[in-house]
C-alpha cells in the first residue's frame, strides 16, 4: 500500500463547522432498527455520496467500457432493490484502477475496480462482493464512519515524515475528496456487511458459498509479489477480516437456503468470464507511465523528468516527488481550466504570500510561474508553482521545502516543470496495457504447463494462478477456461 497516501474528507472543515452548530443527532438505523449518533441525514448521505463519485471520476477515472458498466449494474441494481434502503438513487460504478478493491459512499454510491473485477471468477463472487457494499450503505456504515471522524477531528494523513515538515501545506495542494473511500470499518461492521451481503445475494439467487471462496482468494493476495503503485488501498486496508469469516458466511449460507427452499442458486462462470475478456488489466500506460527519468502522458501527449535519487508515487492523476532526505517536495497534478483562476484560487486556499510571479513559456507552451511562502505558525514552507497551459488542460507543478534550505534544492525543485514538454514519440505514444483473455484449455495439462504454451510471462505466473482460484500445480481438464494475461 502506498506510504504516502492521503485521507482528506469531502466537504472538509466547512461541513464540520455547520455540522457542529446543528449539533449532534440520532438516527433510526434501518437494518437494526435501533437509533444511534448521526450526525448526517440522509440527503446529506446523497450529497456526500455525489461528491465522492465525482472525485472519484475525476482522480482515477471510470472504466471506459460501456458494456461493462451496464453488465454490473445488471448485477448490482436488483440486489439494491430488495435491500433494506431500496429507494436509494443507488449507483454503481468501475473505476479504472488496477487495485483489488470495492467502496462504498453513503447515499448509495459503490464503486468496484477494474482489478476486483479481474480476480473474480462469476457472477456470484462478483454479486457477493456487490452485496456486502450494499451492506455497508443500508446499515450506515459509511455514514456513522463519516460523523465519527468529524467529532474526532479526522484530517490529512500522510503517515510519513513529509507530514510532520509539510502537512498544513500538502492538504490543500492535495485535496482530492475521495476520502470516504478511504475510511476503515470496524470488524463488527465488517461481520455485519458480511451477513447482509449474504442475504442479499441469497434472495437475488445467487450462490453465496462463493462470496466465502473471494474472501480466501482476497487472503491470498498478502503473499503475492508486486505492487499496483496506486495510492488506493487494496480490500483488506479498508476491510478488516473477521475472524473465522469464510466459516461464517458458510454458515449463513446454508440458513438462507433452508429459508429459500425454492430459489436456485446460481453462479454463471461463463457469462462472467465472456463479459471480462480484454479488461485492461495493471496500469494502463496510456494515463501515465515512468520510463527511467521520465514520466509519460500520452493521453495528454505530454512528459517531463523525474529528479534523480528522488521517490516517485502516483495516486491516480497526482504525482509525488520526494527528495531522498525529505528536504523538499514536488507534487504534479492537472486540471481543466485556464491558468489565471486556477492559480488564484492556489494563492487563496493556501493564503500563500506572493514574493514572484510572472508570465513566461515552457518549451514553447504559455506558463505562469509563482514564488510563494505559507507561514503555519513558527513554520515557514517556501513553494515554486509552474502553470503551464496545454490544450483545455492546465498542468501544475509545486516545489516546496522549508523557507531556509529552499535555495538548496530549489533547482532540482523546478526541474520537472522546466522538462515539460509534448510528447511525439510513437513507441511511448502508443504503449499499449496488458489485458486479460480468457482461454479454453484443450487438453489435460496442468496450469503452469499451460501458461507455458500461452507464452505468459513467467513473472506473472503466481498473479495468474491467485487470480484463477488455483495452484501453478493444479491440473485442467480439458473445455476448462483460464484467465491469462496478455
Amino acid at each position: 500500500m502506498n506510504a504516502t497516501r492521503l485521507v482528506i474528507l469531502a466537504g472538509g472543515l466547512p461541513l464540520l463547522f455547520l455540522l457542529a452548530v446543528i449539533g449532534a443527532g440520532c438516527a433510526v438505523n434501518p437494518v437494526t432498527g435501533q437509533s444511534e449518533l448521526m450526525l448526517l441525514t440522509e440527503q446529506d448521505e446523497r450529497r456526500l455520496g455525489l461528491q465522492a463519485e465525482q472525485a472519484v471520476i475525476e482522480e482515477y477515472g471510470a472504466y471506459p467500457d460501456a458494456a461493462l458498466q451496464s453488465y454490473l449494474n445488471g448485477i448490482a441494481q436488483p440486489l439494491a432493490r430488495i435491500s433494506h434502503r431500496p429507494g436509494l438513487d443507488w449507483r454503481f460504478q468501475v473505476m479504472d484502477s488496477p487495485v483489488v478493491n470495492a467502496f462504498a459512499a453513503p447515499g448509495g454510491y459503490v464503486f468496484v475496480t477494474r482489478g476486483l473485477l479481474a480476480a473474480v471468477n462469476d457472477e456470484a463472487e462478483l454479486a457477493g462482493v456487490l452485496a456486502h457494499e450494499i451492506g455497508h450503505v443500508t446499515a450506515r456504515h459509511s455514514a456513522r464512519n463519516y460523523s465519527q471522524s468529524l467529532l474526532a477531528g479526522f484530517g490529512l494523513q500522510l503517515g510519513t515524515a513529509l507530514a510532520g515538515s509539510y502537512g498544513q501545506v500538502l492538504g490543500p495542494l492535495l485535496e482530492a475528496g475521495t476520502g470516504l473511500l478511504f475510511l476503515k470499518y470496524s470488524r463488527d461492521d465488517e461481520r455485519q456487511a458480511d451477513a447482509l451481503g449474504v442475504e442479499y445475494a441469497s434472495k437475488g439467487g445467487y450462490d453465496t458459498n462463493r462470496m466465502a471462496d473471494f474472501f480466501t482468494t482476497l487472503q491470498r493476495q498478502e503473499t503475492l509479489e508486486g505492487a499496483t503503485g496506486s495510492g488506493l488501498p487494496e480490500w483488506f486496508s479498508t476491510h478488516p477480516s473477521p475472524v473465522d469469516r469464510e466459516a461464517a458466511v458458510r454458515a449463513q449460507t446454508a440458513q438462507w437456503r433452508s429459508r429459500l427452499p425454492a430459489q436456485n442458486f446460481r453462479v454463471n462462470r461463463d457469462a462472467y468470464l465472456d463479459r471480462i475478456n480484454g479488461l485492461i488489466f495493471g496500469e494502463d500506460p496510456r494515463r501515465g507511465f515512468r520510463d527511467g527519468d521520465w514520466f509519460y502522458l500520452p493521453q495528454y501527449r505530454a512528459q517531463f523528468r523525474v529528479p534523480a535519487g528522488w521517490t516517485f508515487k502516483r495516486e491516480g492523476s497526482q504525482v509525488q516527488m520526494v527528495h531522498p532526505q525529505k528536504a523538499g517536495a514536488i507534487l504534479f497534478s492537472l486540471q481543466q481550466g485556464s491558468i489565471e483562476p486556477l492559480a488564484q484560487a492556489f494563492v487563496a486556499k493556501l493564503k500563500a504570500r506572493v514574493e514572484q510571479s510572472a508570465e513566461q513559456t515552457v518549451n514553447g507552451l504559455r506558463a505562469r510561474r509563482l514564488v510563494a511562502t505559507v507561514i503555519d505558525g513558527n513554520q515557514q514552507t517556501q513553494i515554486v508553482s509552474y502553470f503551464i497551459q496545454k490544450g483545455n488542460e492546465t498542468f501544475i507543478f509545486h516545489g516546496l521545502a522549508d523557507a531556509a534550505g529552499f535555495s538548496k534544492v530549489a533547482t532540482t525543485l523546478e526541474q520537472p516543470a522546466a522538462s515539460f514538454a509534448a510528447l511525439s514519440d510513437q513507441t511511448k505514444l502508443n504503449r499499449q496495457p496488458q489485458r486479460l483473455a480468457v482461454k479454453q484449455i484443450s487438453q489435460a495439462t496442468t496450469l503452469e504447463e499451460a501458461l507455458r504454451s500461452y507464452r505468459v510471462d513467467g513473472k506473472l505466473w503466481p498473479r495468474v494462478a491467485w487470480m484463477n482460484e488455483l495452484r501453478l500445480t493444479d491440473r485442467l481438464q480439458p473445455g476448462q477456461r483460464i484467465k491469462v494475461i496478455e
